[in-house]
């Protein structure tokens, strides 16, 4: 993977668009029915202008084994190039993650992570030992 120079064409047509990228403290597992495809403390949230946020895991963290790359890619003007990943489990190859494989400079901090749909895939942050919040 590499990081384009910037700065990234869509901040230069939407300047007042906004890509927030913090690091979270907490624990977040993403989960498919049963299978656990990724667990982590190292996640990444991605807060953009119009979306919600979007937790990215680093892509140790992940259980690469249950995910097949497909051919799709889309561009962002804001972060750079994503590619998709089917769940090697299931049959209707519909895509459950995505990452990006070239990032434009503001959008560094997920280079070398996978974001999960939140409505395909189950997104769990632990609060503590004994409360869990559904994402």
């Amino acid at each position: 993977m590499k990081t384009n120079k910037g700065p990234a064409p869509g901040f230069i047509d939407q300047p007042s668009h906004a890509v927030r990228i913090t690091a979270s403290d907490q624990r977040w597992t993403a989960q498919l029915g049963e299978l656990v495809l990724a667990t982590s403390t190292r996640t990444q949230v991605l807060k953009e202008t119009g979306y919600e946020p979007v937790i990215y895991f680093p892509v140790e963290d992940v259980s690469m084994s249950h995910l097949i790359g497909t051919e799709d890619r889309t561009t962002c003007p804001f972060k750079g190039e994503a590619h998709y990943y089917v769940s090697a489990a299931s049959i209707d190859g519909q895509s459950i993650a995505w990452s990006y494989d070239a990032v434009f400079k503001e959008s560094a901090r997920i280079k070398g992570h996978v974001a999960f749909y939140s409505d395909r895939v189950e997104l769990r942050q632990e609060l503590s030992s004994n409360s869990r919040v559904g994402y």
